[in-house]
């Protein structure tokens, strides 16, 4: 991890996502967070799956299990379930999902 290292993708700050950014590197997810008061790394190979949701109001497989970031249940978010931790399900909402995922998809 250097500071001078170039994301892959910025996900720009927007209402929905609650002003809060998201980042891919090469080795590693970076979302920040200010419900948890941090910036919540998760690194490439402890990623086990990652997928777009829809919205809780489009109903089956809207709602999600974990922490979310921000307002995910509202609109199509982002779900990333890691292999280990103590919080595994992390919900949140890029500025495009679909792109959010396949760029992450190409590091995993």
């Amino acid at each position: 991890m250097s500071a001078f290292e170039q994301p892959l993708y910025v996900s720009r700050r927007t209402p929905t996502s609650l002003w809060q950014e998201y980042r891919i590197f090469p080795d590693r997810l970076e979302l920040q967070a200010w419900i948890l008061f941090h910036t919540v790394v998760i690194l490439a190979r402890e990623i086990q799956a990652i997928e777009v949701r829809r919205s809780f109001f489009s109903g089956r497989k809207g709602f999600a299990w974990g922490i979310k970031l921000d307002n995910s249940d509202l609109c199509r978010h982002v779900l990333v379930t890691r292999k280990s931790g103590f919080w595994k399900r992390f919900a949140f909402t890029p500025d495009d999902p679909d792109e959010f995922v396949r760029v992450c998809q190409s590091i995993i």
